[in-house]
C-alpha cells in the first residue's frame, strides 16, 4: 500500500535530471573552454600585433634613416603620417640625436589612443651608412600598439567560441536524453510498475523485460537480482510463519526463566550492596578496631548466606598449622572452637583449593568423598553440613582461607550464593592488605617522626661543641627581640672570641683547635646561671650569649663571670700576647626602651663593642656606646 501511494505521486523524470546535470556540466566546462579559448586568442592577438609591428619597423627603418639624414622634413613627416595610420599602431615616437643639439623627439598618436601595459611595444635605433664602413646612430623608432585593436579582434574570436561551445552543450544533452531515455528510462518503469504490484500471493511471478536478448548489462542483473528477491521473499515468509509458531511455544517458558533469572540478579544486586557497604566500613576503620570490623563483616555473610558458623583460618608463621583468626557461630549454645589445623594433615583440601580459590560441598558425604574422612573431620565436630571454602591468595601473599557451614545440607549452592561467596574472598583479602599496609604506615610514621625528632635538633645543634648553632640562636633571638619590644624588658647580647685562636690552630694543629673549641664551649655553657639564657656557637671561634630581661649591670658581671671561666681553664696557648693560656674577649650590647628597632643593629652595636675589646688588648669585656653618648661625643668635639 506504501509503495502503491509512492508511485502515484508526480516523479522526477531521471532523464531530466541526467539533462540537468549534463547541461550543468556542459556549463562548467564551456566557461572554462571560453576562459581558456579567450586567453590563448588574446595571445595570438598579442603576437600578431607584434608582428605588425615588427613589420612596420623593417618597411620604415630604411626610409626614416634616409630622412634623418638628408635631413628631408617634408619626406620625415609623410613616413611618420604614414606609420601611425595602420590601424594596429596607437603612437608613433620618433628621436633624434646629435651631437650638437639637444634630442628631438617627433610623435604621432592616433585618435582616441592611450597608453597600456597590455599592447606590445616596439623600439628600434635608428642607424645610417652613408658609405661602406661607416655607421651613424641617427635617433630611436618607438611603435606603441593600440589596445583597442586587440579587444575588438578578441570579441570576434570569443563570439565565436560561446556560439561554438553552447551548440556543441546542445547536442550532447539532447543525445544523452535521447539514449537514456530509449535505453534505461523505458524498462525503468517497467520494473517500478512490477514492484508495485507485488504481494505475499503473486511472489512468483516472474520480472520480463520487452528487450533484445542480445543484450546483457545492468538491466539483465537487476532483473535476475529482483526474481532472486522475490524468491528469498516467499522462502522468508515460509520460514517466518514456522518461527512464529516456534516462538510462541517458547514464550511461555521463557517468561519463566527470565522470572528466575531477575531473582537471582536481585539477590546479586543485594549481595553486592552488602558487600559495598561492608568494604566502605572496612575501608574507614581504625586500626585498633580493625579485626573486631572484620568479625562483622564475617559474621553479616554468614547471615546472608543463611549459614551457621563462618571461620576465618590464617597461617601461623611457622608455616606449619593453620589457627582461627576469627570464627561465628549462630547456635547460641556453647560451640567447641576449632582446633589448629597441621598444614601436613589437610594435603587434599589445599591442592583443591591451590586449582581453585572457591569449593563448595553441599553435604558433608560430598566434603568427605572430596577429600578425606581424616581432613572432614573437624567440620563434622562443628556439626556442618553444606560447607564452602574461599580461599585468601594474592600473587606473592597468603592470608588463609574462610569456611562457611550450614546445619542442613543443600541440593547446590545457588549462583548468588557463589558470587556473594567470591565478592566476600576478594573484600577480606583487599582487608588484609589494607590491615597490612596500615600497620605498615603506622610503623612507618612512628620511625619517621622519631628520625624527625632527631634531624630537627641535630640541624639546630653544632655536631662540634653540641651547643645551639646559629639556626638555632637566629630563631631564638627574633623571638626574644619581639618580646623585649613588647614587655619594655631589656635584652642583653653577648659576642665572644677567643683571642688569637688561628695561632694556637697554627701552633698546635686543628685536632687541638677542636678540644679547644669544645672545653671553651663547656666553660660557656657551665657559666649559665638563668634557664632562659641562651649559649649558641655562631662562626668558628665566635660564640653569643643572649640574656633575656637582664640590666647592663647584670649582663657585665655574667661577661665578666664567662671570662673568668674561660681563664681558669688554663688551656696552655703559647701563640698568645696576652697571657700565656687560652682566653676570651667579650662585645657587650644592651636593647634599651629607645633602642635599636632590629636585632641586627644590636648584633652590630655589640660586634663594634668586641671589635673594641680586641683593640684595647683582649682578654676583656667591652660595652657598646649607646647612641646617646655617641651624639654627646660628637657635640663636644
Amino acid at each position: 500500500m506504501a509503495l502503491t501511494s509512492r508511485l502515484d505521486t508526480p516523479m522526477e523524470s531521471l532523464g531530466a535530471r541526467l539533462v540537468l546535470a549534463t547541461l550543468s556540466f556542459c556549463l562548467v566546462f564551456t566557461l572554462l573552454a571560453i576562459a581558456v579559448l579567450t586567453l590563448s586568442a588574446w595571445k595570438v592577438g598579442v603576437a600578431a600585433m607584434t608582428s605588425e609591428l615588427t613589420q612596420i619597423e623593417q618597411v620604415y627603418q630604411a626610409t626614416l634613416s634616409k630622412s634623418i639624414w638628408e635631413m628631408d622634413r617634408e619626406s620625415l613627416q609623410t613616413h611618420l603620417d604614414s606609420a601611425a595610420s595602420v590601424p594596429a599602431v596607437g603612437q608613433v615616437t620618433l628621436k633624434i640625436t646629435s651631437a650638437n643639439r639637444a634630442p628631438e623627439i617627433l610623435v604621432r598618436t592616433s585618435a582616441g589612443w592611450s597608453a597600456s601595459s597590455w599592447a606590445p611595444t616596439r623600439r628600434l635605433a635608428l642607424v645610417y651608412e652613408p658609405y661602406p664602413g661607416a655607421r651613424e646612430t641617427l635617433g630611436e623608432l618607438a611603435l606603441y600598439g593600440d589596445e583597442r585593436v586587440l579587444w575588438a579582434r578578441l570579441r570576434g574570436e570569443v563570439s565565436t567560441i560561446i556560439v561554438t561551445q553552447v551548440v556543441q552543450s546542445l547536442l550532447l544533452a539532447g543525445l544523452i536524453m535521447l539514449m537514456f531515455t530509449r535505453l534505461v528510462t523505458v524498462h525503468v518503469q517497467r520494473i517500478a510498475s512490477h514492484l508495485g504490484q507485488l504481494a505475499p500471493s503473486n511472489l512468483g511471478q516472474a520480472l520480463v523485460l520487452n528487450r533484445k536478448k542480445l543484450h546483457h548489462d545492468e538491466l539483465t542483473l537487476l532483473v535476475t537480482g529482483v526474481n532472486q528477491l522475490q524468491g528469498s521473499l516467499a522462502e522468508y515468509l515460509a520460514k517466518q510463519q514456522r518461527f512464529e509458531h516456534e516462538l510462541a511455544e517458547h514464550r511461555d517458558r521463557l517468561a519463566g526463566l527470565v522470572q528466575e533469572r531477575t531473582a537471582e540478579l536481585e539477590a546479586l544486586s543485594a549481595a553486592q550492596h552488602v558487600v559495598l557497604t561492608l568494604s566502605n566500613r572496612l575501608i574507614h576503620a581504625p586500626l585498633a578496631e580493625f579485626d573486631h570490623y572484620n568479625f562483622e563483616c564475617l559474621r553479616d555473610i554468614a547471615q546472608r548466606l543463611d549459614a551457621s558458623d563462618a571461620l576465618w583460618y590464617v597461617l601461623e608463621p611457622n608455616g606449619t598449622e593453620y589457627r582461627v583468626f576469627l570464627a561465628w557461630h549462630a547456635n547460641a549454645s556453647p560451640v567447641p572452637l576449632a582446633e589448629p589445623l597441621r598444614v601436613g594433615g589437610w594435603p587434599r583440601l589445599l591442592d583443591e583449593l591451590a586449582r581453585d580459590d572457591l569449593l563448595t560441598f553441599p553435604s558433608q558425604a560430598a566434603l568427605a568423598n572430596s577429600i578425606t574422612p581424616g581432613e572432614a573431620a573437624p567440620f563434622a565436630a562443628l556439626r556442618l553440613e553444606a560447607t564452602a571454602f574461599a580461599m585468601l591468595r594474592g600473587v606473592d601473599e597468603q592470608f588463609g582461607f574462610l569456611v562457611f557451614g550450614k546445619r542442613m545440607a543443600v541440593s547446590s549452592w545457588r549462583s548468588d550464593e557463589l558470587a556473594l561467596l567470591a565478592m566476600t574472598s576478594q573484600m577480606l583479602l583487599q582487608s588484609a592488605r589494607h590491615k597490612a599496609q596500615l600497620v605498615d604506615i603506622s610503623e612507618t610514621q612512628h620511625a619517621l617522626q622519631t628520625a624527625n625528632t632527631r634531624l630537627e635538633n641535630l640541624s639546630r645543634t653544632d655536631p662540634l661543641t653540641e651547643l645551639p648553632n646559629r639556626r638555632h640562636f637566629d630563631e631564638v633571638k627574633e623571638t626574644e627581640f619581639r618580646r623585649a619590644r613588647r614587655t619594655g624588658q631589656p635584652l642583653s647580647l653577648l659576642i665572644c672570641d677567643i683571642d688569637f685562636f688561628k695561632g694556637y690552630n697554627d701552633t698546635y694543629g686543628h685536632a687541638l683547635g677542636d678540644q679547644c673549641l669544645c672545653a671553651v664551649a663547656g666553660a660557656l655553657r657551665a657559666s649559665l646561671r638563668r634557664a632562659g639564657d641562651l649559649v649558641a656557637r655562631i662562626g668558628g671561634e665566635e660564640f653569643a650569649v643572649l640574656l633575656p630581661a637582664a640590666t647592663q649591670e647584670t649582663a657585665l658581671k655574667l661577661a665578666e663571670y664567662f671570662r673568668q671561666a674561660v681563664a681558669d681553664l688554663t688551656i696552655l696557648h703559647a701563640a698568645s700576647s696576652v697571657a700565656g693560656h687560652v682566653t676570651i674577649s667579650i662585645g657587650l650590647a644592651v636593647l634599651a626602651a629607645d633602642g635599636v628597632d632590629n636585632f641586627d643593629a644590636l648584633f652590630k652595636q655589640a660586634d663594634q663593642a668586641l671589635y673594641r675589646a680586641k683593640a684595647g688588648g683582649r682578654n676583656r669585656v667591652v660595652c657598646a656606646v649607646p647612641v646617646k653618648d655617641i651624639l654627646d661625643e660628637k657635640e663636644e668635639s
